[in-house]
């Protein structure tokens, strides 16, 4: 079993510089962003991505120890549980049995 909580999704917090990678993004989510960023609702594209990448990367860890929770537990969470968590969060199943918003 492995120990996702403790793997590469969880690196050492560590505060170096931030390194400056190449981001691809498609034009039209460029443009909301700088719209967000010209009447104050993010600093800059910079910060806007940088949170969004944040919240996701917490996101992806959070949903590994959820997953690891399971695995040692030896079940998963039951239709009924599976089914509020849909309902809460508004998300369908689709017909592969995939969640979707």
């Amino acid at each position: 079993m492995t120990d996702r909580a403790n793997s590469s999704l969880n690196p050492p917090s560590g505060k170096g510089a931030p390194s400056r990678p190449s981001v691809t993004l498609p034009e039209g989510q460029l443009e909301q962003i700088r719209r967000l960023v010209a009447v104050g609702r993010a600093e800059s594209v910079d910060e806007y991505v940088g949170a969004a990448v944040a919240e996701r990367l917490e996101r992806d860890r959070s949903l590994s120890e959820l997953q690891d929770l399971f695995e040692r537990k030896g079940q998963g969470p039951s239709a009924e549980h599976l089914a509020w968590a849909r309902e809460v969060l508004g998300v369908e199943e689709k017909d592969d049995g995939e969640a979707r918003p």
